[in-house]
């Protein structure tokens, strides 16, 4: 199958290393541009530590483990927080406050780790700004159980123990989707859709895997293989988009999966933490859901200033690398443009996300 080339845009990267940033929440993103760093040939984002991708591809997996794998924008902060509320909440809705629980405000990207806190009294800690804290790979295996990991690595950097023991969650999403809330992430890109002096555009961007964690297409083509060798029947495929449609429906399944008893009184208080509104207004913590919840919606691609042509590109590609993928199959209806707001049926049950 061809591979879509990174080395295509690298003169186009601006590859370099940059300085943590520091200030107020607001501003401590960068401008979305090309990736800056890279590991074993996928592109990443600057926070990355090669310590903690190493140290997560050799872990041993628990048998109650969970690890929840995601591309970016597809969904991510969303379902870490179900499969959180799933893991921590009792029957009565309650969550448990336990001591070394990392994923009570959001996910933590093993990748961006060191092995161990650094002695260093200036560093900030995880993440832009030390969003996450001064926290170490040592601290997200000592999570209590059952632990919860959350990544965007591509399969071919998961842990290999996950052939023995644990669950594997995976959430997918359309790629038009994908791109569009990618382009908007904190601004739109300063080398807008189709580039300018900044940069080739978020689209050039996209189509050749440039950006950190490297092509959607890589992305499940990689992971659906791992999977399928690895761990077939202790993995699952969450749908962004069939979420949306039937949320309470999606946490009840995932519960099953995990094998975790879920009340409707439980159910209810999910659903409730769950819909865009709450995560939006920091029901997953202030420093990450707020951050990283854009609009929570499907089909906004279609809004985009792009062509059909362009559109047509993803299509051909998805069919491409994807066609024969079967847990890219369920996608293909999103894959088409959705009809306009005056002819649109009416959802019934569904999400506000």
């Amino acid at each position: 199958w061809r591979k879509l080339g990174f080395g295509a845009f690298q003169s186009c990267a601006a590859r370099r290393e940059v300085s943590p940033p520091s200030g107020p929440l607001e501003p401590l993103l960068p401008e979305p541009m090309a990736a800056p760093k890279s590991y074993e040939g996928v592109p990443m984002p600057q926070w990355h530590n090669p310590e903690g991708t190493k140290l997560f591809g050799e872990m041993e997996v628990e048998e109650d483990d969970v690890i929840m794998v995601s591309y970016v924008k597809a969904g991510t902060t969303w379902v870490n927080k179900i499969l959180h509320c799933i893991l921590r909440m009792d029957d009565e809705g309650n969550m448990r406050e336990l001591p070394g629980d990392l994923g009570g405000s959001g996910q933590v990207y093993p990748d961006w780790m060191h092995a161990k806190v650094p002695d260093d009294p200036e560093w900030t800690g995880i993440g832009p700004g030390g969003l996450f804290g001064r926290i170490g790979f040592a601290d997200l295996m000592a999570q209590p159980r059952p632990r919860l990991f959350s990544t965007h690595l591509p399969g071919k950097l998961l842990p290999k123990s996950l052939g023995k023991r644990g669950r594997l969650v995976y959430v997918l999403r359309n790629p038009k989707d994908c791109l569009n809330s990618l382009h908007y992430f904190r601004g739109a890109a300063k080398d807008d859709w189709l580039g300018n002096e900044h940069g080739p555009g978020s689209f050039a961007r996209y189509m050749t895997g440039v950006n950190a964690y490297g092509s959607f297409f890589d992305h499940v083509e990689s992971t659906a293989e791992f999977i399928d060798s690895t761990c077939p029947d202790r993995a699952i495929t969450v749908y962004y988009e069939e979420l949306l449609q039937d949320l309470r429906g999606g946490i009840a399944r995932l519960a099953e999966f995990l094998k975790v008893p879920a009340s409707q009184t439980k159910l209810d208080v999910i659903h409730k933490a769950t819909t865009f509104e709450s995560m939006s207004d920091g029901s997953a913590g202030k420093t990450v859901s707020q951050m990283l919840c854009r609009k929570g919606i499907c089909g906004d691609w279609a809004s985009a200033p792009l062509s059909e042509e362009h559109w047509a590109q993803i299509d051909k590609v998805f069919e491409e690398r994807l066609g024969n993928v079967k847990i890219a199959q369920p996608i293909r209806p999103w894959l088409k443009a959705p009809p306009p707001p005056e002819q649109a049926a009416p959802k019934e049950g569904g999400a506000n996300m």
